[in-house]
């Protein structure tokens, strides 16, 4: 076989092409076997096996291993090792000055603990609003109720399944944000329901129709105000134009 500069030139090119380049870097070099690796570095931050292929990463370093060899070599490894050694160092400094990482800022855990009770007085200040906004059906706990939150009573005589008005009145205002948080704040609810379709307890039946004769309630929908102390305050019914024009017609 007639072996030519060109011959062999290609030949190199050909080997360049098929086999990734490698470079050894300091104390890890090409050939070293996983345990040697790990020796010099340290355990690593991650590892990602595919196959007989492994990749140990040490912050933005990376060391490929097939076949638990070393057989490359991220480039500019060991600026990138002293780069992991530096962020290291950093944290175990703040971790000896007694801060704490939370939520990826570091702070002091009396911060943390301030951070979370807020949170939590939050919660539980939104979990308390969204019961406001609850429509109760006992009158008796309602009137306790709006006593001790000094609130008034707003008594809604409903026919929920068959009244045409009544079912606009509750999706066009007490269905929307503005009149919840306005409710949230003044009022305590209480649905007086007068359904056809849906079973009352008679418990519930006769306290309705008690309440209905004593505000003298002759037709649905029927609004009744009563001041926190259970006087009455005014009546109202469905008003068109939203939250806002039927909250002006009960002032």
């Amino acid at each position: 076989m007639n072996i030519t500069r060109k011959n062999i030139l290609s030949l190199a090119l050909l080997i360049t092409a098929i086999l990734p380049i490698t470079i050894s870097e300091g104390s890890i070099k090409i050939g070293d076997d996983y345990n040697a690796v790990v020796r010099e570095l340290g355990a690593p931050d991650g590892e990602i096996s595919l196959g007989s292929k492994q990749i140990l990463t040490y912050g933005d370093a990376k060391v490929t291993l097939r076949d638990q060899s070393v057989v490359e070599i991220s480039s500019g490894f060991e600026a990138l090792i002293a780069e992991r050694a530096d962020k290291q160092k950093e944290i175990q400094a703040k971790r000896d000055a007694n801060l704490i990482n939370f939520r990826g800022q570091w702070m002091t855990p009396e911060k943390k603990d301030r951070i979370i009770n807020a949170e939590n007085k939050k919660r539980a200040q939104n979990n308390a609003s969204q019961a406001n906004t609850t429509w109760l059906t006992n009158f008796d706990q309602a009137s306790k109720l709006a006593k001790s939150e000094n609130k008034k009573l707003l008594l809604n005589f409903t026919g929920s399944d068959w009244c045409g008005w009544c079912i606009k009145l509750d999706n066009e205002v007490f269905s929307k944000a503005e009149f919840k948080q306005y409710a949230q704040q003044y009022y305590i609810l209480v649905k007086l329901d007068f359904p056809k379709k849906e079973k009352l307890s008679a418990q519930l039946k006769k306290q309705n129709n008690a309440l209905a004769k004593r505000y003298d309630v002759k037709g649905f929908p029927s609004i009744v105000v009563l001041t926190p102390s259970g006087k009455y305050y005014t009546k109202g019914g469905y008003v068109k134009g939203g939250p806002n024009a039927f909250i002006r017609s009960i002032l």
